[in-house]
């Protein structure tokens, strides 16, 4: 069960929330105001925080802002309660840093909804791929989100291990295996040493990783990136392979097809022209550079140059 703060003014609702969650297991503290909600979130350090909007003090905006700007907080789960319900105060909470939203007056049980599916969401963040030990998609998303929230300058890098699934086919399971950990080792082993310290690692599943680094570490990385998985991917072949430059496996329509060794498709997504508003936006340019990016002979990498906010 979750430990709970819960940010609102309106003392018998709260009292009658915190009956409700306490039966279902949760650990509740409760705050009145709007000033000191803060400074009790960094005592108690709770999983949730529901905050009211409107608030005596600071509004339940100010106080997502803080905490999602606090490298003690930033991570915990974030519900907001508003009277209005409105889209555009909805969207704004969001865009704060708020992970869900629950219209005034509302259900106690629609409550505890939504606090199970912020639950799961951290469980599912905080969930490793048993091979690379890695976050996955929603690890990496709720990373970009809370970034965005404080205003960081970010890019996203989507690397594709191009030529994998053929790899796979031909090498088996323990060879997957073995390309899985070569990539997340690789990225780890970079990130420490070109000291790019602020950088979240995610796999999301087969070929697919995302990078998150601060703006001005980008290129470097990713540079340092291809350069060294197009000199060391041949130690992932046998001698036969590696002589080649290629491998031999069965396509789609059974038909033996050269394929060359493994590169590297990067494609990035980042602050610098555009104000993405969520990840969602994030990974919708990811998606397009991706296809932009199609290496021949060695690693590629494209970057998204546009202006017009997503």
């Amino acid at each position: 069960m979750s430990k709970i703060l819960l940010v609102d003014d309106d003392v018998d609702l709260a009292e009658l929330v915190k009956t409700k969650l306490t039966a279902e297991g949760h650990e509740v503290d409760i705050i009145h105001t709007g000033d000191g909600a803060f400074e009790k979130a960094k005592q108690v350090k709770p999983d949730i925080a529901i905050l009211d909007i409107m608030l005596p003090g600071s509004t339940g905006y100010q106080i997502c802002r803080r905490i999602r700007k606090d490298p003690e907080l930033y991570r915990i789960g974030i519900l907001i309660l508003t009277a209005l319900g409105e889209e555009p105060e909805v969207m704004h909470g969001l865009e704060q840093g708020a992970d869900d939203y629950l219209s005034k007056p509302f259900k106690l049980d629609s409550l505890n909804e939504k606090i199970n599916a912020i639950s799961a969401l951290n469980e599912a963040v905080h969930r490793r791929n048993p091979i690379t030990d890695l976050p996955g998609t929603e690890g990496v998303k709720r990373e970009i989100n809370h970034r965005l929230s404080r205003g960081m300058a970010i890019a996203a890098c989507y690397v594709d291990m191009v030529g994998f699934k053929p790899y796979c086919a031909v090498y088996g399971q323990e060879g997957q295996k073995k390309a899985l950990d070569f990539m997340a080792r690789m990225l780890k082993h970079l990130s420490r040493t070109l000291g790019v310290y602020e950088s979240f690692i995610a796999h999301l599943g087969g070929e697919h990783f995302v990078v998150l680094v601060n703006l001005e570490d980008y290129e470097r990385f990713c540079s340092a990136l291809m350069k060294t998985f197009d000199e060391h991917v041949k130690q992932l072949y046998n001698e036969r392979d590696r002589e080649n430059g290629y491998i031999v496996s069965t396509d789609r329509r059974g038909k033996e097809t050269q394929y060359p060794l493994m590169m590297l498709s990067i494609g990035v997504a980042h602050t610098q022209f555009r104000h993405f508003k969520s990840a969602k936006k994030m990974f919708e340019v990811l998606a397009q550079t991706r296809q932009m990016a199609q290496p021949e002979t060695q690693s590629v990498m494209f970057v998204d140059r546009r202006k017009t906010d997503r």
